[in-house]
């Protein structure tokens, strides 16, 4: 599978054209990509692969189908006008005719969405299918390590010198994002060379790597992403970074200490509960916001009480997915600054209403298990399972914190490190 492969190692390149030109062409391009390459992937997989592929995927496929589900209802006519949206109720009564309405104000947008999270998924199969191999997985891995430090940079840069329309404001979430997962990623390419050194002297038959030049490169593009968070992230962004960092170092020291599985449980509770700790005492019970708004705290009071009125609004079933933009000049007062959704976690809430919004975190926090268990099962190449965990914690994280998970080169990031993640989450002997 070459072309896959090469298709997605492709989609991690253009990551900081993404950047410049996101937007539904990108989108579009993403799409181009994943459906070609997942084209490819059918076209020549082997039983094998296809066995070992849905072994890895056993506990996630049907629950990454149910948002594919719902919004093709959101799509769907709907008999009964207490669950399709008002503004189809409103129309019908000025046109003085009787249709059936639909939970999505914008059927277009709503199949762009639709497309775009297939597009997700479809990179993320890719990932399962063609990253199985140990040389593609580290390439891959330095590929990722590699574009976030060279996207930390320019973003960097920009903040310096922006360049026209692209502004040092509007990248800011998004250099927070990339600088924290490229911490991670920096830091697995670190684990990665310092592993094969103790594997080379245990083995001494083995080829000697070069681990001299892979540690510099790997710790050059930690400095990197640690100066792009340190310039662009908040303090819950950072607390976020942090979750993610404690999440990679629990999983080296629970497999170099050795740990009996009554302690690994008991040191990974404490973890939660100290995670959680922290969360409540950010979290201030007595406001008034929405807990998918409490920790968004770079967007602007004019952004977050658009937000609060959208919010307090919307019902359970949504206004569709990919409409907030929509919606939003329906809330916004003369004279406005509010462009786009505090953070991604009220943007779902809105489109998708709050009881998918819910499911969507748990199937993330579900995903994130996954990576973590398969991260203890695993010997030698742990750290590629464990990265992945530790980005999903931050992705997960920072969708409370700000929009940046909207920006379709985040998505990208993730979808290949998750891929990536989730491949080598289970060795060849563990599927029998």
């Amino acid at each position: 599978m070459p072309i896959s492969f090469n298709l997605l190692l492709i989609s991690i390149a253009i990551v900081p054209a993404l950047v410049m030109f996101d937007g539904p062409v990108a989108q579009s391009l993403i799409e181009a990509l994943a459906a070609i390459a997942l084209a490819f992937v059918a076209g020549t997989a082997r039983a094998t692969d296809v066995n070992l592929a849905a072994h890895i995927t056993r506990r996630l496929k049907l629950a990454a189908a149910v948002p594919v589900i719902w919004m093709v209802i959101q799509l769907l006519p709907m008999p009964l006008s207490g669950i399709s949206h008002s503004i189809w109720v409103n129309a019908d009564e000025a046109l003085n005719q009787r249709s059936f309405g639909h939970i999505s104000i914008d059927l277009g947008k709503t199949i762009e969405a639709l497309t775009f999270y297939l597009a997700n998924v479809a990179l993320i199969v890719v990932g399962v299918f063609v990253v199985r191999d140990r040389r593609r997985a580290e390439l891959t891995l330095f590929v990722l390590a590699a574009i976030t430090a060279l996207t930390t940079i320019a973003l960097i840069i920009n903040g310096w010198v922006p360049v026209g329309w692209l502004s040092a404001g509007k990248t800011n979430d998004v250099l927070a994002a990339v600088s924290s997962l490229g911490v991670i990623l920096s830091v697995a390419a670190g684990t990665r060379a310092v592993e094969r050194v103790e594997t080379r002297r245990a083995e001494p038959a083995r080829q000697k790597p070069n681990a001299r030049a892979a540690l510099l490169l790997a710790g050059a593009g930690l400095l990197i992403c640690i100066a792009g968070l340190a310039i662009s992230a908040t303090f819950n962004v950072g607390l976020v970074a942090a979750f993610g960092i404690v999440t990679f170092i629990s999983i080296q020291f629970i497999r170099r200490a050795g740990l009996a599985v009554w302690a690994t449980g008991m040191f990974i509770a404490t973890m939660v509960i100290g995670a959680a700790m922290i969360v409540l005492w950010r979290y201030n019970s007595g406001g008034t916001l929405s807990p998918f708004l409490q920790f968004a705290t770079t967007a602007s009071p004019d952004a977050i009480s658009v937000a609060k009125r959208m919010l307090s609004d919307a019902s359970w079933f949504g206004t569709g997915a990919g409409t907030y933009a929509q919606l939003l000049p329906i809330y916004q007062e003369l004279g406005s600054s509010a462009t786009k959704a505090p953070s991604t976690a009220v943007a779902f809430a809105i489109e998708l209403g709050w009881p998918m919004t819910l499911f969507v975190f748990a199937l993330s926090l579900g995903i994130i298990v996954t990576l973590y268990r398969g991260a203890l099962n695993r010997g030698r190449d742990s750290f590629y399972p464990a990265a992945a965990a530790a980005c999903a914690v931050i992705i997960l994280g920072q969708a409370f914190c700000d929009a940046s998970l909207l920006h379709s080169c985040i998505a990208v990031l993730g979808d290949a490190v998750i891929g990536l993640g989730l491949a080598q989450s289970v060795s060849r002997g563990d599927t029998s």
